[in-house]
């Protein structure tokens, strides 16, 4: 394959001016031929690294972009405080004399403003300066009445002088660092700097007017249409000029701009009512930046001069003077919405657009603290499926992790590593992760106390209180209220002392708000021992499920006697204890055993920790396939060939007091992908809410049982089919966002307000 041509393009600017480069970069890829690749280079002494990050993320969709960012911090701080005495220049200009030198492997480079918004292709700019020119930098010629302009620089330069002046604009150039460096002509222009510092108007505009007079090339005006060529268009149009180009030539460059500068110091970003400030707006919408733009906005915005009266008049009128930041804080507040429902219209038809409006102008702005053993890690796909929802759906999300739990899932990184993974496939989130494992612990906890108006969220029992850590103590030192999911597991066992002990004091803490549990018996055994008032009790049936599950698709499912010749039954599940009886995987061996002396078509698949030692498998060693711990993808593709799944499990195996949630993770993520389900439900936790023999089979606790319902099963294999489609489209339906993730920020939602109400 051809390599692509590379195109690089430099930009200077400072910290202030991030915000516009966001729109610059975003509007130059929108439009760049994708038959080149771009290398952005930004020169610079101040942009932090949030705002680099969040400059890469607006770059993120365009993989023939990359973007490197220079550091010239103090590197020329020498020759800047010996020889420029000037003082109204940044030294972020003086980069564009210097470039030959800072990119010595480079030919040829654009140099770019980021004051703009590009409205086409610049890819022939790059081209139009070849290596048979001459020229050391191309370049568009001044826009308007050259006459007016050039008597700015009266009377400190000579007539001479001021000719060569007029040359160029300095804004978008393209330039010719081969021939720069090869007649050292980078020297020329800083003892040029040097010698004419004190009367520049336009530094490095006028140095390579100056210096490089008589090998400059000019480029099409399109490529820099000023945002007031149209105000001098309009007002000029039945008069005379002395302007650089035609009428026709600035009509033709507005109907087809592909650089759009802002050239002079009103600039859409302040300005909001400038010239051609709404193809800006178009831009910044698309940008992560945006929220910062309107959060600053009532710093920086400057109002319209006719109506600043009348504007400060009407606030007034409805509010105190001393109480204007209310207005602004609403106003910011509508333009969000605003846009919001402009970047989804279809979103006035779903409730989450009324519950985020309802959300900013109800509740004062709070942060969402996660407190967990193992998120970000990915391989608790249901708790990474909400947080990381939580972190799309609310403004201040943070995450405090001890990685406890990081071993029982294979994942033997400390959690800092895992976070730093998380963080670098989305730099948004930097800082937004505390590491509280007992090696960071204290300078976390440091930085936590200081997170504004919180509200903490957690899932298990032992998130709170466990052997290791007392996360409780702290929580309730820095006054965060919390919200905790009651899952089966992680700590939480029916009848248990200490489990009881550790229920008791958390529900009796002054910050517990909510409780959500996912089993009736969860609620019965909290009502029954008086654990809870009821009134704090959320139920919310099953899991959080991720949408790659919920969404997946099983048009390359294989079904026996359909597709294929073999009946394919799998166990899927961790190994907890030595045989995993609380699993069911003794009922599985032995119910496999007498099927197999029937039938020879039947395949038998487990995935787990689980190996022929465990259970002597005999006569099913020919039979059997163990595939240890499966990644989700490797998973998804066993499932593809799956027919049944067998998930026998007990309660009060593990230890006392311990039970699996209805129906087991595994069992609804093989539902999900077309498997039918046979489960065990010792504790009636079912309750209906899937229809047995219709959407799964619910059978007693022994291997008799099971073999007679498979046999069944086998000789009526549309039946298999049919209870897999059934069952796959209840589990979508009670694991779906509506039922699952929208029910929990609710809660979310109806606590901040009521802690936090306006």
């Amino acid at each position: 394959m051809k390599k692509k041509l590379n195109i690089p393009i430099m930009f200077c600017f400072d910290t202030n001016y991030v915000i516009p480069a966001s729109v610059a970069f975003y509007s130059l890829m929108e439009h760049a031929n994708k038959e080149y690749n771009y290398s952005f280079y930004v020169l610079h002494s101040d942009i932090t690294i949030e705002q680099q990050n969040k400059l890469r993320i607006t770059l993120k969709e365009f993989k023939n972009c990359r973007l490197e960012f220079i550091n010239m911090n103090n590197k020329l701080d020498g020759f800047w405080n010996k020889n420029y005495k000037g003082g109204h220049f940044s030294k972020e200009v003086m980069y564009k004399l210097l470039v030959a030198s800072i990119f010595p492997n480079i030919d040829k480079i654009i140099v770019s403003d980021v004051d703009v918004v590009f409205l086409g292709d610049i890819s022939a700019s790059f081209f139009d300066l070849n290596d048979k020119d001459d020229a050391y930098i191309a370049g568009v010629k001044p826009i308007g009445k050259v006459s007016s302009y050039l008597k700015n620089y009266e009377p400190n330069w000579t007539k001479e002088e001021i000719d060569k002046l007029g040359n160029i604009c300095g804004g978008y150039l393209v330039m010719n660092l081969k021939k720069i460096r090869e007649d050292n002509f980078e020297q020329v222009f800083l003892k040029s700097l040097e010698k004419n510092g004190h009367r520049l108007n336009q530094m490095e505009q006028d140095i390579f007017n100056i210096t490089c007079y008589g090998k400059l090339k000019h480029l099409h005006l399109k490529y820099v249409a000023c945002s007031y060529m149209w105000d001098y268009y309009k007002n000029e149009q039945d008069k005379e000029t002395d302007s650089n180009y035609s009428k026709k030539e600035i009509e033709e460059a507005m109907k087809n701009p592909i650089q759009l500068h802002y050239a002079t110091s009103i600039k859409p970003w302040k300005n909001v009512d400038c010239t051609k400030s709404d193809i800006w707006f178009k831009y910044i919408v698309k940008t992560p930046f945006l929220k910062d733009y309107l959060t600053d906005l009532p710093n920086k915005i400057v109002l319209p001069q006719k109506e600043k009266k009348n504007f400060k008049t009407r606030i007034e009128f409805f509010f105190d003077k001393h109480d204007n930041i209310r207005f602004w804080r609403y106003l910011r507040k509508i333009i969000r919405i605003a846009i919001y429902i402009f970047k989804k219209p279809n979103m006035i038809f779903k409730p989450d657009l009324y519950r985020k409006i309802r959300r900013k102008l109800t509740t004062k702005p709070f942060s969402l603290l996660i407190i967990d053993d193992v998120f970000p890690s990915p391989l608790s796909p249901f708790r990474y499926e909400e947080y990381s929802t939580y972190f799309e759906e609310f403004s201040n999300v943070y995450a405090a992790t001890t990685g406890l739990s990081l071993n029982y899932l294979k994942e033997y990184r400390k959690i800092k590593d895992v976070i730093k993974d998380f963080e670098m496939i989305d730099p948004k989130y930097n800082g937004r992760l505390y590491d509280i494992s007992k090696e960071n612990r204290e300078d976390s906890l440091n930085q936590i106390k200081n997170i504004k108006n919180p509200i903490a969220v957690l899932s298990f029992q032992q998130n709170l209180i466990n052997e290791f850590y007392d996360n409780l103590s702290w929580i309730e030192k820095y006054n965060i209220p919390f919200i905790f999911t009651l899952y089966p597991g992680g700590g939480f066992k029916i009848n248990n002392k200490e489990s009881t002990q550790h229920l008791r004091r958390i529900f009796s803490s002054k910050n517990f708000k909510k409780v959500i549990v996912t089993q009736d018996i969860t609620k019965e055994y909290l009502i029954q021992n008086k654990l809870c008032n009821e009134k704090q009790i959320k139920m919310i049936f099953g899991v959080v499920t991720p949408k790659i599950s919920l969404n997946a698709s099983i048009k390359n499912k294989k079904y026996y006697n359909k597709d294929k010749r073999n009946l394919d039954i799998c166990f899927v599940a961790h190994k907890y204890s030595k045989k995993g009886i609380d699993k069911g995987y003794d009922l599985f061996v032995q119910s496999a055993k007498q099927l197999i002396r029937r039938h020879k078509n039947i395949r038998f698949h487990i995935v787990g920790e689980f190996d022929e030692n465990d259970i002597d498998i005999g006569l099913l060693k020919k039979f059997i396939k163990f595939y240890g711990v499966l990644n989700n993808k490797n998973l998804k593709d066993l499932y593809m060939k799956m027919d049944l799944i067998i998930s026998p499990t007990r309660p009060f195996k593990l230890s006392s007091g311990s039970f699996d949630g209805f129906p087991t993770g595994s069992s609804t993520e093989a539902m999900l992908n077309g498997v039918c389900l046979v489960t065990t439900d010792e504790l009636n936790l079912n309750n209906n809410r899937y229809l047995n023999g219709s959407d799964l089979i619910i059978v007693n606790t022994n291997s008799a049982e099971i073999t007679k319902v498979v046999e069944n099963l086998y000789n009526e294999p549309d039946k298999i089919i049919s209870i897999a489609k059934k069952g796959r489209k209840r589990v979508k339906k009670l694991y779906g966002k509506k039922n699952q993730i929208d029910k929990r920020i609710k809660i979310i939602d109806e606590v901040a307000r009521k802690i936090y109400k306006r």
